[in-house]
């Protein structure tokens, strides 16, 4: 059986990330599809829903986008926030430098504490790490999921002549080998 672990650099630390134990990961995969799932379903709903002549032209106020996405940001108060975070960052170990001398801790041995020594002063850092440990838990997600939501809000952003946007950078290849 190979080893799953995935290391990332993020701000100068690097995390290493173990894959959650099966039967927490489909825990916590069902506890993040019952609490975003309906959230994320009625943004999309309001994203097709709409013939969008390009982005620039897309008016969040005139669809449910912004309730939508208030309503995704609004389903955990901050205890429920933090424990989410905990349960994520259970099996992450982060490594740095620190006055010339190599330091580590395991979020899952002392949260609290391997908070504050990574994350001070950069806690937007926390959704880079937050996305990195879904990544590495449920790959067919970002890799299938997500791909499609991406191809079904360009298809949304059409001109008046129902030309399709050319797509950029990865997205392009990816067109070309679909």
């Amino acid at each position: 059986m190979e080893n799953k672990t995935k290391t990332t650099t993020i701000d100068g630390v690097t995390f290493q990330v173990a894959p959650f134990m099966s039967v927490e990961g489909l825990r916590l995969k069902a506890y993040l599809v019952g609490t975003f799932g309906p959230a994320i379903a009625e943004l999309l709903g309001s994203i097709d829903g709409n013939k969008v002549k390009g982005i620039l032209d897309m008016n969040p106020s005139s669809m449910s986008f912004s309730s939508s996405l208030e309503k995704l940001l609004l389903k955990l108060d901050q205890d429920s926030f933090i424990a989410l975070l905990k349960r994520l960052f259970t099996n992450v170990i982060a490594t740095w430098n620190e006055d010339g001398k190599p330091r580590s801790i395991s979020f899952g041995n002392d949260f609290d504490t391997a908070m504050q020594l990574v994350f001070l002063g950069k806690l937007f850092s926390v959704y880079e790490l937050a996305i990195f440990v879904l990544k590495v838990n449920y790959p067919d997600f970002f890799d299938k999921v997500v791909k499609g939501i991406g191809r079904r809000i360009q298809q949304t952003l059409t001109s008046a002549k129902g030309e399709m946007i050319p797509p950029t950078g990865s997205e392009q290849s990816e067109t070309l080998e679909s």
